[in-house]
């Protein structure tokens, strides 16, 4: 049977985005601390390039406040960096082993022995605990110096039969000539592979990701017909400029194919301690006490109209022009000021499903996927859908694909500046991304609403160096390479073969699965959902002060309070619904939290966002 000839045409409702041009404009900070991620963290790094580079099947998670574009291309540079230092480590290693073995075995365990001196936690461990075991350690120090020092020896002091009757005079001179020509440069090497790589690193991002460096990043600019050259006889720069072209496509999109058990991968996990969920039910059958209903009834929800007013009304809190009141909401009669406008507030759609499909056996006449976000030409997830089809994916709730509206505050503050217009404090940038997730299901004239809450904490702060590292002279960045490598200085040259053969094999593997790939057409099952996202990966454990902490409850409430209010005027007023019950919940959940610093509080007092605190009666 031909696989091909039963793949139906695409889905009109579906697609890819069609951005194929890279952004050359200045890149947005969380894009540069995103980029200088991969030359500092190799696991990172690895996990990027397999992810977007050589999983050809795989759905790409919309970037949202970042472009993923240069933190492709910088990964690849960081990878062939790391290569060229470990190659360079192991040629030194090849060599002393070739003139001196025994200078190579002694090598060997001074650096084994220095490289679990550093992995030592000793700023955890006690004074006594310090003490007995630097003096359990001392002894394999001794006996490393100790061999050092006799292969040392050994090469200044020449044995007889290597200059035949030379006196030991000779032997010895020969033997310090052949220490300064060979043992010192070899030995000096290691620390010139691992100190000037990363003084190479801090070069490079002080040029390349200092604030206001343009994108898209390293390497040549891709071809539009790099994209549809045949798998197996494309380059290596070929494959890299598919995938480049892959990503632009797609990390626009409102689609989202998730591998794990997040539908919200990108935007943090719903399970976290930051998130919040809430859900909320109402019956639609009753009519709200003074309405003039029609004979049938209140009038029919429609969800779509309901994420609509949702809409309008959160884009009150941003947009700058007065706008009218919708649905039995007050009208607006000035416009925002700026100082109250929150700007990065932003809107829009998340279509989302398992990426887990399991291809059905093939009747005549069926397609081949049992599933629409599967573009069957690419073999790859579609990435954007049409305003027709999240229309059609709203109103059917039960279908195996959700849909809901995303709200994304963006982290950049507002300056501060006088009512005459002259500054006093300049705007600031503060990488905690909130996203608020509403979804509405109208079903069995009920109506079921979920909110979902989620942060993201900043970046980790050793990515934000390329904020300070433009100012750095090269004597700076010398010594902080020299502070930096003074614990790699051993261990990376003792890793260095093990490194080298596991990267060189990694990409041999990740080449052959790009020449060769495996058909999904013509797997039982298989896996399209995005297993990571680089920003969730680059996030650190926590907020890094508490004003953070606060500006994300403060816009959650916010968007809370909008929601709830738009759904209320929409329910009541425009459909004649009975809400008391509706405002009775959203009530109870709006006041969940409280946080209060000094004074007396006198009755009960719920805090939290699981906690249930009800009091009957009054104290007069």
């Amino acid at each position: 049977m031909d696989v091909q000839s039963e793949i139906p045409q695409q889905a009109p409702h579906f697609g890819q985005g069609t951005r194929y041009e890279a952004r050359q404009g200045p890149m947005q900070s969380l894009t540069r601390y995103l980029s200088a991620a991969m030359y500092l963290d190799k696991g990172l790094c690895d996990q990027v390039l397999k992810e977007y580079v050589y999983e050809l099947h795989r759905a790409i998670v919309p970037s949202h406040g970042y472009d993923l574009e240069p933190v492709i291309r910088h990964a690849r540079r960081a990878r062939l960096l790391r290569l060229g230092r470990d190659a360079m480590l192991v040629g030194i290693w090849v060599v002393l082993y070739l003139m001196l073995p025994g200078l190579a075995v002694a090598y060997v365990m001074l650096f084994s022995y220095t490289a679990v001196l550093v992995r030592v936690p000793w700023r955890r461990l006690s004074g006594w605990w310090r003490l007995g075991l630097a003096l359990i350690l001392s002894w394999p120090l001794m006996w490393a110096l100790g061999l050092v020092l006799a292969a040392v020896a050994a090469v200044l002091i020449l044995p007889a039969g290597f200059l035949g009757d030379a006196g030991i005079a000779g032997r010895a001179r020969l033997g310090v000539a052949m220490f300064l020509a060979v043992v010192l440069p070899l030995t000096a090497g290691y620390a010139v592979a691992v100190i000037g790589h990363l003084f190479v690193v801090l070069r490079l991002l002080a040029r390349d990701l200092w604030p206001g460096a343009a994108g898209p990043g390293p390497g040549p600019a891709v071809a539009p017909q790099a994209a549809s050259a045949d798998s197996a006889s494309e380059s290596s720069f070929q494959r890299f400029a598919r995938a480049v072209r892959r990503v632009r496509t797609a990390q626009d999109g409102n689609i989202t194919l998730y591998s794990g058990d997040n539908p919200f991968i990108g935007a943090g996990h719903p399970h976290s301690s930051h998130a919040k969920v809430w859900s909320i039910v109402l019956e639609l059958d009753r009519e709200r006490p003074g309405s003039k209903g029609g004979p049938d009834g209140p009038a029919p929800v429609d969800p779509v109209v309901m994420h609509e007013r949702i809409s309008a009304r959160l884009h009150q809190m941003r947009d700058d022009v007065p706008s009218g009141g919708t649905g039995g909401s007050a009208a607006r009669t000035r416009p925002l000021p700026p100082n109250e406008r929150i700007s990065g507030l932003v809107t829009g759609w998340h279509v989302t499903a398992h990426g887990r499909r399991v291809r059905r056996p093939l009747q005549a006449g069926e397609p081949l996927w049992d599933h629409p976000l599967i573009d069957p030409s690419w073999r790859a997830p579609h990435s954007v859908a049409s305003p027709a089809a999240v229309a059609a994916i709203i109103r059917h709730p039960r279908a195996g694909v959700r849909c809901f509206q995303r709200v994304t505050v963006g982290a950049q503050r507002q300056a501060v500046s006088t009512a005459a217009g002259v500054p006093v404090a300049p705007a600031e940038e503060q990488d905690v991304a909130l996203t608020a997730f509403v979804h509405l299901a109208v079903e069995g004239r009920m109506l079921y609403g979920q909110f979902a809450a989620t942060v993201l904490p900043p970046v980790r702060p050793a990515f934000r160096i390329v904020d300070e590292l433009y100012a750095w002279s090269r004597s700076r960045m010398l010594w902080r390479a020299l502070v930096a490598g003074r614990s790699a200085l051993f261990v990376a040259p003792l890793l260095a073969p093990q490194r080298l053969a596991w990267t060189l094999w990694r990409m041999s593997r990740e080449a052959f699965a790009t020449q060769f790939p495996v058909d999904p057409a013509r797997e039982p099952v298989y896996d399209f959902g995005a297993r990571i996202s680089v920003r969730e990966l680059a996030a650190d454990d926590d907020f890094h002060d508490f004003i953070q902490e606060l500006d994300a409850d403060k816009y959650t409430r916010l968007i809370e309070r909008r929601v709830n209010e738009a759904l209320l005027d929409y329910l009541g007023d425009e459909c004649g619904i009975d809400v008391s019950v509706y405002r009775a919940q959203a009530g109870f959940i709006l006041n969940q939290g409280v946080i209060m610093t000094g004074g007396t509080v006198h009755g009960q007092v719920a805090a939290g966002r699981r906690v249930d605190q009800r009091q009957t009666d009054i104290n007069p």
